[in-house]
């Protein structure tokens, strides 16, 4: 049992967590909130990540023990937490030995070790991933591991911080659904900080909202509204024709697509079924066979550099992406290296990270770095915007704001969330088999 009693931490000056009581008794727990309110801040002071650092008041508690009682090693054994960034994870060349890893260190036999591999991947439904390099996964690969390595660990308790975030809708309800069962089966806490609560409340013994750093237990969930739109399409400006790509076998196969002016198309699929791919091929970041044109002139022999004044990409990853030691810097960054002069103040307030301006973009909390990314790219304003899971670690309302500042551009978004794709995109694509199927989704 975890219980946490009148707790607050900060860093610096700025109370993170502000006042927290609440306990976790063998229980499934969801805490959602906007960007930013201190969720994975809890999330880390529980599993004992931040016990010599900044300042705290009040108690976590363990079994009725104070975490601060424990060493790190004795909490890692019992809370295992699997972090937002699961790359952060990652720290071998080889699925198997990522998940050995933790056994590993705990001196379990061989057997049992191999048992353990086979029955967490079993359970994120991972078991063709086992033999992978860790390098040839995709971001969702990459979630469904991060998870499977703390899952073989058994733990007492996981916690899991945005476990779901590179993740379609039914291997989201999927996970939800495993994290339940072995919440039941094996008599532990389980803990699940989540923005998208629309497709996993239901799977919570108890939700809870964090707000400025304070907790409020939710008995009913607010309905989701979005201040939609549709844009109306203008001329073809993107075009993709035949376009294939192989690695070990092929993964693109004949893709064709025509983008029109002021168009937002969204690009739906499976986990691992090529969508990132699919734009670092428009990108010319890969070889592949076929042509893409930029309003009707081929931009296959083109470099890099000369793609992307008229392309901007928003990779997966935020951390890809940020190449400044201040945020206002980052924002200027691209426009200052083509030349042109932009006034950023506005896309700063806009993305809410006006007050960050000075500060380090590491920082930042993983959606905040993702607004960054986002805004650095309409800072200058290309023709064109590919945006790569750009909705992983924002709230609702700040999904909003990006769409928000993204109307009237001619995009290209890979997201899994069906509500926001209905909402806001003129089309919708499902990327299954090679090959893209227009389609309407459910929610």
């Amino acid at each position: 049992m975890i219980e946490i009693r009148n707790y607050s931490f900060r860093y610096n000056t700025e109370w993170v967590l502000k006042d927290i009581t609440c306990t976790i008794d063998r229980e499934l727990v969801v805490i959602t909130g906007k960007s930013g309110s201190g969720k994975s801040t809890l999330a880390l002071t529980i599993a004992g990540f931040l016990k010599d650092t900044g300042e705290h008041k009040g108690d976590i508690l363990y079994d009725n023990r104070k975490s601060e009682d424990f060493d790190l090693y004795e909490l890692a054994q019992k809370i295992g937490i699997v972090q937002q960034d699961p790359e952060s994870h990652i720290c071998t060349l080889n699925v198997k030995d990522e998940i050995a890893f933790g056994l590993e260190n705990l001196c379990l036999p061989k057997s049992e070790i191999e048992r353990r591999i086979d029955w967490a991947l079993s359970i994120v439904t991972g078991q063709y991933l086992k033999e992978r390099d860790t390098t040839s996964l995709s971001g969702g690969e990459k979630q469904k591991i991060a998870i499977a390595s703390i899952l073989a660990m058994k733990p007492d308790v996981i916690i899991f911080d945005e476990p779901t975030s590179n993740l379609d809708v039914e291997t989201t309800k999927e996970i939800m659904r495993v994290i339940k069962r072995i919440k039941r089966k094996a008599d532990i806490s389980a803990l699940v900080i989540e923005h998208k609560w629309k497709h996993i409340y239901q799977y919570a013994d108890t939700l809870y909202e964090m707000n400025s750093g304070r907790l409020h237990r939710i008995e009913n969930p607010s309905e989701i509204v979005y201040n939609g739109y549709k844009s109306v399409p203008g001329e073809p400006v993107l075009e993709v024709k035949d376009l294939e790509f192989s690695y070990d076998k092929k993964l693109l196969d004949s893709i064709n697509l025509t983008v029109s002016e002021g168009e937002i198309v969204g690009i739906m699929g499976s986990n691992g079924s090529g969508k990132t791919t699919l734009l670092m091929c428009i990108m010319n970041f890969l070889q592949y066979k076929g042509d893409v044109l930029l309003k009707g002139e081929s931009i296959k022999e083109k470099k890099t550099p000369d793609i992307a004044r008229k392309i901007g990409i928003i990779f997966q990853n935020p951390n890809h992406q940020i190449f400044e030691n201040t945020v206002y810097k980052e924002v200027t960054f691209a426009p200052k290296n083509f030349g042109i002069n932009s006034d950023v103040d506005d896309l700063l307030e806009i993305s809410d990270l006006a007050p960050y301006r000075n500060g380090n973009p590491f920082k930042l909390s993983y959606g905040e770095k993702r607004r960054l990314n986002i805004i650095s790219v309409l800072s200058y304003a290309p023709e064109v915007m590919l945006l790569d899971e750009p909705f992983i670690g924002q709230d609702y309302e700040n999904v909003q704001k990006i769409m928000d500042l993204l109307k009237g551009i001619t995009c290209i978004i890979v997201l899994h969330d069906p509500f926001i794709a209905k909402t806001f995109c003129n089309r919708i694509f499902e990327l299954k088999g090679g090959r893209l199927h227009e389609f309407e989704p459910s929610d």
